[in-house]
């Protein structure tokens, strides 16, 4: 069953989840994130079938998440690399493998974040830009525009 396109709601996290809400995108995107851009290593690290990963890949495209770039010409292949646009979903993914670690039956989480700088783990959180203080600490209210 095809499920029903978001992009009419008047809703920011509607019309997000429509480009990257099927769990594949965001594994795809995840993958992306750390380094995988060949459709074979995707479809070998994922075990997603190829009609799957080829569909997924062509909305990311259309959404300007990714790019398809060639990389060789006999056979032709391509590439996917993230825009601006779908690097700018590193914080998305982050914040939802932390909240996998923090709420999943996983014993321990499967892996760690580090500083590639230094190797130091890291402990991502969201703060304010304006105040500098973490979001989990603010009483925050929406307010509809």
């Amino acid at each position: 069953m095809k499920r029903r396109a978001l992009d009419d709601m008047n809703c920011s996290v509607a019309r997000t989840l429509d480009v990257v809400g099927d769990p594949w995108t965001l594994l795809i995107v995840r993958d992306a994130l750390f380094g995988i851009s060949r459709f074979d290593d995707f479809r070998r690290r994922l075990d997603i079938p190829r009609t799957t990963l080829s569909s997924r890949l062509t909305t990311l495209v259309d959404h300007d998440v990714m790019e398809r770039r060639q990389y060789e010409k006999t056979p032709i292949r391509h590439e996917y690399i993230l825009t601006t646009k779908g690097r700018a979903l590193h914080p998305i993914v982050i914040a939802m493998l932390r909240w996998g670690d923090t709420w999943s039956t996983l014993r321990e989480p499967p892996i760690t974040l580090v500083d590639a700088d230094n190797g130091a783990e890291i402990d991502p959180i969201y703060i304010d830009r304006n105040t500098g203080k973490p979001l989990a600490e603010l009483n925050i209210e929406h307010r509809q525009n």
